[in-house]
């Protein structure tokens, strides 16, 4: 089992490098940006994690109807670590992703301290949250998170499944 993980890492990273030395070329020969070389990698977010284990979600309106809508909002803290140490000063983009979700759209807004930038994402979308270099091992922020979808398609708890990716020039 641990011999397959290794191969897979092998051939990651011999793409990588395969890769690498195809931007240096295409750079060199035809002139081609290097931003088109970008490589996009998940980061590990394990250490992230909500103040809250689930959200109230509460309507919007006092009496939903065709008029005044249907949506429901929850909010809550989470305290966002983010493993950067494979990107030490690199120059990089720092995506929060949400993939589509079973009950349709869901929106999610934030705001943070400042090491992260606010924001709004839609499920199946992702939205900028840092760019610059990465000058540190682990990128930590605390976020006030907001929640909205259509309350007619929650029939169940759901588990939003979140997580960051990362685009290095």
């Amino acid at each position: 089992m641990m011999r397959g993980v290794r191969f897979l890492g092998e051939k990651r990273r011999q793409m990588a490098s395969c890769n690498a030395i195809f931007c240096i070329f295409a750079t060199a020969i035809f002139g081609v940006s290097t931003t088109l070389c970008a490589a996009t990698f998940r980061i590990d977010d394990t250490s992230t994690f909500p103040n809250d284990a689930s959200i109230a979600m509460k309507w919007r309106s006092l009496a939903p109807s065709r008029d005044a809508g249907h949506l429901v909002e929850g909010a809550t803290i989470v305290t966002v670590r983010l493993n950067s140490a494979p990107w030490l000063n690199k120059a990089a983009k720092i995506y929060m992703a949400l993939p589509n979700q079973s009950v349709g759209q869901v929106t999610a807004e934030w705001s943070t301290q400042g090491k992260l930038l606010p924001g709004q994402l839609i499920s199946g979308n992702r939205t900028l949250v840092f760019a610059g270099v990465i000058r540190n091992n682990a990128i930590e922020d605390t976020i006030a998170l907001k929640i909205q979808t259509d309350g007619r398609r929650l029939s169940s708890p759901q588990r939003l499944q979140f997580h960051f990716e990362i685009d290095v020039d």
